[in-house]
């Protein structure tokens, strides 16, 4: 199997409209195409810097051309969950048509649109991508054999990475900043190339504050990190019994 990454500007998609216009970035966790009706039906999860951007960009995406329903799921603070059902577009056409798959949710922010693709053969993708570039501007991320290990140890080990990527979104912006820059400065190496009241003289705080920081973002990930290891190891684990063995 042959993966392919890559960020496309639909112009025929409402959610690449919608994101080159407003302030909202939308993930489409899941979606199906009906070969039938010719429409995709999405669950899409949008998010903006605030409530206003928010409100603008579902409310762009609600009254947008090719949009075939709407329908608001959730909505708190600048995070809301819709349901909605588009036109098939050139590009999923395409995709499917040389036996491509969407194997990740797509992301659209600043009207470009992150696709992840699955091809059975390398030809496949180079075909999919030729005809996406004559129609589309796009630019290719990456492409990587499934045979490497550690691309497909993604796909056998998708809660244990669902996991980790979950603790990384569970920081908070602060705690994200102050942990890169930790990180970027030789705090965690050995020896120490910055001590925390370096730190927070560099993130304009009192080490006190950059330690109680640091230790809730390592909290969160290293929680993350343990859960994701304990489902490394109960897959690694040989099975004791057959199912009926008894006690």
């Amino acid at each position: 199997m042959h993966r392919v990454t890559l960020d496309t500007r639909l112009d025929d998609c409402p959610l690449g409209r919608v994101t080159a216009a407003h302030d909202v970035t939308l993930t489409t966790p899941y979606w199906n195409l009906s070969p039938e009706t010719g429409q995709c039906d999405l669950w899409v999860e949008a998010s903006s810097p605030g409530r206003s951007q928010l409100e603008a960009g579902i409310r762009a995406l609600r009254d947008a051309d090719g949009v075939r329903r709407f329908e608001l799921k959730w909505k708190r603070g600048s995070h809301a969950t819709a349901h909605v059902v588009l036109e098939e577009t050139v590009a999923i056409e395409t995709v499917m048509a040389n036996g491509g798959a969407v194997i990740a949710p797509f992301r659209d922010r600043d009207g470009w649109e992150r696709w992840h693709l699955g091809f059975a053969e390398p030809d496949a993708a180079a075909a999919t991508l030729d005809s996406l570039d004559r129609r589309y501007e796009l630019t290719v991320v990456e492409q990587t054999p499934l045979t490497d290990s550690g691309a497909a140890a993604v796909f056998r080990n998708f809660h244990e990475a669902a996991t980790l990527l979950d603790g990384c979104e569970r920081l908070t912006e602060t705690e994200a900043r102050v942990l890169r820059t930790a990180v970027e400065h030789g705090y965690y190496e050995t020896p120490r190339g910055e001590s925390l009241a370096s730190l927070g003289d560099r993130c304009g705080v009192s080490d006190v504050a950059i330690s109680k920081t640091l230790r809730r973002a390592e909290r969160k990930l290293l929680g993350a990190a343990v859960s994701a290891l304990a489902g490394l190891d109960a897959d690694r684990d040989p099975p004791t019994g057959r199912p009926g063995d008894g006690g």
